[in-house]
């Protein structure tokens, strides 16, 4: 499976990153190379074939960013991957909300609240509904290639 990095459009020099089982977005920093990097794992398509996949994370395998009360979190499954968390962690992964026509520009938008997004506020990361302020842009990363 691929593994990414998730660069903020409207704060270029941030990074979607975990700490403390958090989702963030903060600068990068060197040594913490697994907390900023993800493997983008299929999860299949939806009735209209649009592609479905959760974000693994590298540094802690057993463990998928997914929303709880609307905030993202890194966390493992208790067990098999239950209903809840399967739907909680997975996400359509959507051309990006704020520039159409990069391939490498996406978004993610939860398939158990399919009005809402995965975006960052106060650099915390959240799950929106579109319609939020400054969603467009907060909801918008490149997939970038981790450097070792």
């Amino acid at each position: 499976m691929p593994v990414f990095q998730f660069q903020s459009f409207n704060f270029p020099d941030h990074y979607v990153r975990h700490k403390n089982f958090v989702g963030l977005l903060t600068k990068h920093t060197d040594g913490e190379q697994g907390d900023f990097s993800f493997e983008v794992k299929n999860a299949g398509q939806d009735k209209h074939g649009v592609q479905l996949v959760v974000l693994r994370s590298v540094n802690f395998p057993d463990h998928y960013l997914r929303h709880q009360n609307f905030q993202i979190v890194l966390q493992a499954p208790t067990g098999a991957l239950d209903d809840l968390f399967l739907k909680d962690a997975t996400f359509y992964l959507e051309q990006g909300l704020a520039d159409g026509g990069d391939p490498e520009v996406v978004s993610f938008r939860s398939v158990n609240f399919p009005d809402r997004y995965l975006r960052h506020r106060d650099f915390k990361l959240w799950l929106e509904p579109k319609d939020s302020p400054n969603l467009s842009a907060d909801a918008t990363f490149r997939k970038t290639v981790p450097v070792d």
